[in-house]
This record gives C-alpha cells, structure tokens and sequence, in this order.
C-alpha cells in the first residue's frame, strides 16, 4: 500500500474552507482518503464542490442528514429515501434519469454540479441506470464511511461484496473514513492492497479532547444500566452535570448507543417511555416499523413509536434518543445540552463495539460547538467472558476449512451449465439470508452491466471475523486492557500523567475523594479549569470547594455534614477571590496587621466565618516577607510580588 501524507497548514474547521488546496494534491484514480478527524467536513466538501459526485452511504440515516442540510436541500437527488420503503425501483430510476437530464452536469452560474446520494445496496440500481445512459464513468465515486464495508460484513457482507464488484466499472473511487481499520487487513484485500492510501495530517489545534468515563456494567446487566440511567432522568430532569465556562450546567437530553431495538423496546416499556419525549434511530427495515408501531400503552391504545430521525439544528429535540448501529456511521446530531451513553458487550456479537473504530465514530456525532457535553461520553462495558474458548490455531483451522468450503462453492458453480448455475446462485443467496458465513465465505454478486452472476469468496466476511476475535483478545480481555483502548483511541484529559495519576486513585469515601480534591489543586491549581470539566468526579465535590475553598474544608475535616452546614448562606469562593484581587494591589507592602485587618472586613462583608490569616493572601499572590513602613513605623509584613 502506497502512502501519501497531506499536511493541513492551518488550523481550519471544515475541509470546505481548504477545498482547492487539499483535492488538488490527491492522487488521480481510485484511492483510500483517512481523513484522521470525524466532523471535520469531508463529506461536506465533495457534495459542495464543482465535480459531478455519486455519494454512496451505508446507513439511510446518514444519507438523509447530508440531504436534508441546508446548504444541500433541493440540489442533490437522494436515490431511495426512509418514504421509498415501498416506492418500485423502476419509479425510483425514473426519477434518478429526470434528475440526470434536467439537472446541470455542471453549472458555471452557481458552481455547482449533479450530486447522487444513494445507499450501498442500491449503487446497483444507480449504476445500471447511469450505465445505459452512457454517463456512469463521468462521475467521481465517493464511499463514505468505508470502514463499514468490513464491520457490517456479518450480516450483509454480500451486499458489501456486490457493491465492490460494480464499483470496477467505474475509474476513480475514493473510499472515505476516519477511521478506515487496521492496515494489515486492507493489505491483504484484493480491492484495497494496490490502492493508495492517502492521510490528511493535521495541526494539533484541530484535535479535541474526550472525557469518557469507563463503566462496567452495573450488575453485570446492560438493561439495567440502562435502566438507572433512563431513571436519573425521569427523577431529577438531567442526566449528567459539569462546571463549564465557571457555570454549572446540565445534560438534560442524551444519545443512548445500544445496538439492540429488543431492548429499546424493554427499556421503554419498563420506563414508560412516550414519542414526546423519546426518539428511536434505526434501521429502516419493515420489521422494526412493525415492532415500534406495535408498542401499547396499559390501556392497549398504541403509542405511537416509529423509526426516528436525527432532527437538524433548530429543530426540537427530544431529551431521550435510542441511536442502533445505523447512526454510529456519519448521523450529525444538534443537541444544545446532550451527552452520550455508550453500551458494549464483547460476548454478544450485536452488542459489541469495536472500540478503535466505533468509539471515535459515535465522538464525532455530537456537532454543535455550544453543547458543553459535545465531547462526553460514558462507556458502559462487559469484558470477555469465553476465556475457556478458542485459541488460534483452533480459530486459525476453522477458517481455512471455511475457505476450503467456499472454494468448493466456487468450482461447483464454475463447472455447471447455465441452469445450474443459476440454481446454485439463488441456493446460496437464500443461504446467506439464515446462515450467513456460519459454514463458509461464498457469496453471489451480479454484474450490473451484464447481468452475470457469479460466487467469489467473501473475504469481507472472513476478514470481519478474524477482526473480532482479534477485539475479543486485544480489546475486551479486562477491565485494564477496556481503559488502555479507550484512552489510546481517544486524547483524553487523562492522558496527561498527573490527571491520570489523580483519577487511579479517586475512589473510597466522600472524605477520602475532597482531601484528594482539595490537596492536588492546592499543588496544581492551574488543572481546576481540567477537573470540573471531568464528569467522573462528583458535582458536590466541585461545588464545595468552590464554594468554601480549600482551607475551609480542610479545617471541616472533609466531612461532608460540617462542609454542608458551613456552606450555607456562604458565598461562592469566586466572589471571595474578587474582593481580594480588588482590596490588595501587586507591588504593594501590607503590614501582616493590615492584612488580617482587611481580611477580616471582606469575611464580614460577605459572610464568611473564618478567622483572618495573613498567610492567607498567599492562596492568591505570590507573596515576599519583608519589612515595610506603615505611619512612620517599620512594620513586618509581605510585599505582593505577582497574582499565582
């Protein structure tokens, strides 16, 4: 695999920004674009520029958020929308060839080009109908969220398979993602090892800190969990809370990711859950409108559930959204005030992450820069349990007798008439429906030109299962191995030594957590700002301090009873800390009388039952003891050299 590096010079927000700079160093042809960040505008940019473009997504949702942006509504034709369910494919081409022949290819007036939006599984409906209209090779592919081509390989790899066999028709296909998936397995896939593999590098101002406080599951149960979280919020109307900016603020919306619409519907029934305040993101398939619009209330009256959508900025939000797999790849969600919930469970294949890749995917949804939550998130996790399983030579042998199976497949079909051939197809395909690669890695893919089918080997599939055992035993192991790929997946605040150091030991009683609190701001006052930004320490503790400041708490003996009494009535330490920067001047010489003298009346000002100290002033200043003259006399005292 061929790499190229593109150094992104300056700190920008979108790629749009730099457009012309960036696509005119990309290689010509077919490549792998690793934009590095989710959210930085990528896909924005190829609907926005000037080159005719077929965008073909894995998820209906994400094609649904780019068509319905603003900038974008009206100019670009989405080939099968979430109302298409039922809509023929040959009224759905009809339309795709009006849009083709009453559309501009490219126009000059307002620089904007034809611009296709369409799913994976119907490019080959586009495809065909661009093929005979003779236009297909004038357009730019751009395959978004490409790493979903491996993970979702389990359970559609053979469309994934079609999709990449109907692509060779076409001469520059760039496959886009942030997270594009471990090299070793793309250099060994026939599609993607010759391609070059082009990295957008950027400054280090454009990276973002997450705080992701690591979980397991309590219980042992996610529906549980889940469950105490819905609760929180039904009893007190936020879900989590933070000091941001030097304000307090809550979550009062979140964005639960379980992968599981079985258990959404548990979790709504054990809740009470209602469409007014809750929002359910999943697949569009018949199946899942049926089980939501099935959804009774005590009376039997329905409820009125059905598959949501990710509302764009401005729209109202609901406080509870349900996200499936179907929005953890590119849905842009607009949330003021939501925070994040994410659910894994390595031992059931639904349920588990891949944390290297999904865990930044699900990071980069939140869009709104003004929700003070938008890089926060819990991760609610179970550990592998299947140690006595297997190992690799056992796992090693099982694949190569899948491979063995599937080329048997292959020389069967190969070998057959046309009738036989034909049978063979449609046995395998109905196979694949019940089976998937239970027994093998045969798949059917039909050319969208000539009709052919044919069986090849799915290594989409096989790959995706070598993936997951690999997570089982790289990823989920431990509790230990849980938090080291999190952290090394994501920069985390704690990825700084002393923060890290901190939280390792933050735990125990509440009089054990304040003195941690208290002593490590007293040695690193400039990381307050860094742990009331950190969800995983507990509000009260923020808010004491704040309140009564360190020696306070401490002369309570971070006893929460006495620290509670004392702040009642008590103003907030930030209006002591003004009323000392204003009644102390740098440079000046205060006589420790003087001190304690105009310490005592801001205490009194403000309420504050503390005994003045001189040696107070140095919580603020750095203070130098000295003599001075005060009326005539030589008085000891400290000299304000600089604020700390």
């Amino acid at each position: 695999m061929k790499k190229k590096q593109i150094i992104i010079t300056r700190p920008v927000e979108h790629l749009s920004q730099i457009s012309q700079e960036v696509q005119s160093q990309f290689p010509y042809g077919s490549f792998i674009l690793d934009k590095k960040l989710t959210g930085c505008g990528a896909t924005y940019m190829f609907l926005a520029d000037a080159i005719p473009t077929i965008l073909c997504s894995p998820r209906v949702e994400l094609m649904r958020c780019k068509a319905e942006h603003p900038d974008f509504k009206g100019f670009v034709h989405l080939f099968r929308d979430p109302d298409d369910r039922t809509t023929p494919v040959m009224d759905l081409e009809l339309r795709l060839k009006d849009y083709v022949e009453n559309t501009p290819f490219i126009n000059p007036y307002n620089n904007r080009a034809q611009k296709i939006i369409t799913t994976y599984d119907s490019f080959k409906h586009v495809a065909q109908k661009l093929a005979g209209l003779g236009r297909l090779e004038r357009y730019r592919i751009v395959v978004d969220e490409a790493q979903t081509l491996m993970t979702d390989a389990a359970f559609k790899g053979d469309v994934e398979m079609e999709f990449l066999h109907n692509l060779s028709h076409t001469n520059q296909n760039i496959f886009l993602s942030a997270t594009p998936g471990i090299e070793c397995y793309l250099d060994q896939m026939p599609v993607f090892q010759n391609l070059p593999y082009v990295e957008l590098i950027w400054p280090k101002e454009c990276y973002h800190t997450a705080n992701i406080v690591k979980e397991p599951y309590y219980k042992n149960s996610v529906k549980t969990t889940a469950n105490r979280v819905i609760q929180k919020y039904l009893s007190c109307g936020h879900f989590e809370e933070k000091i941001w900016e030097g304000r307090k603020v809550l979550a009062t919306e979140a964005v639960l990711y379980l992968n599981d619409v079985g258990l959404i519907i548990k979790l709504i029934e054990d809740n009470g859950l209602t469409p007014d305040n809750t929002n359910i993101i999943c697949s569009s398939d018949d199946d899942n409108y049926k089980r939501l619009e099935a959804l009774k209330d005590a009376k039997g009256n329905r409820l009125g559930f059905t598959v949501g959508h990710a509302p764009q900025e401005g729209q109202p939000h609901k406080p509870i959204t349900f996200a499936t797999k179907s929005s953890f790849e590119g849905a842009d969600f607009n949330s003021p005030c939501a925070y994040t919930y994410i659910f894994s469970d390595i031992n059931l294949r639904h349920l588990g992450l891949d944390i290297s890749l999904d865990v930044p995917q699900i990071m980069g949804r939140q869009r709104l820069k003004s929700n003070p939550f938008r890089y926060d998130a819990t991760f609610f996790y179970k550990t592998f349990t299947g140690l006595e399983g297997m190992e690799y030579p056992e796992f090693q042998a099982k694949i190569i007798e899948k491979c063995e199976n599937t080329n048997d497949w292959i020389n069967t079909f190969n070998g057959g008439t046309p009738r036989f051939q034909n049978n063979v197809a449609n046995k395998l395909r109905n196979c694949q429906k019940t089976r998937k690669s239970l027994d093998d890695y045969a798949t059917v893919v039909e050319d969208t030109t000539t009709g052919k089918k044919e069986v090849v080997l799915n290594y989409l599939a096989m790959y995706n299962e070598i993936r997951a055992w690999d997570i089982q035993k790289s990823q989920y192991l431990d509790t230990c191995q849980v938090m080291s790929t999190v952290d090394d997946t994501t920069y985390t605040p704690a990825d700084d030594p002393l923060v890290k150091a901190f939280l390792q030991q933050f735990d125990g009683v509440f009089e054990h957590k304040m003195k941690m609190y208290c002593d490590f701001l007293t040695a690193y006052p400039r990381y307050k700002e860094i742990l009331e930004a950190l969800p995983q320490i507990p509000m009260n503790i923020k808010e004491y301090y704040n309140k009564l400041g360190p020696e306070a708490i401490r002369a309570s003996s971070y006893l929460a009873s006495r620290i509670d009494r004392k702040t009642q009535g008590i103003p907030c330490e930030d209006d002591l800390q003004k009323e000392i920067l204003a009644a102390f001047i740098v440079g000046s010489f205060y006589s420790y009388k003087q001190i304690k003298s105009m310490l005592e009346e801001i205490y009194d000002r403000l309420g504050i039952d503390r005994t003045p100290k001189a040696t107070a002033l140095e919580e603020w200043f750095e203070c130098k003891p000295t003599k001075g003259i005060v009326d005539e006399k030589k008085e000891n005292g400290y000299k304000i050299i600089a604020l700390k």
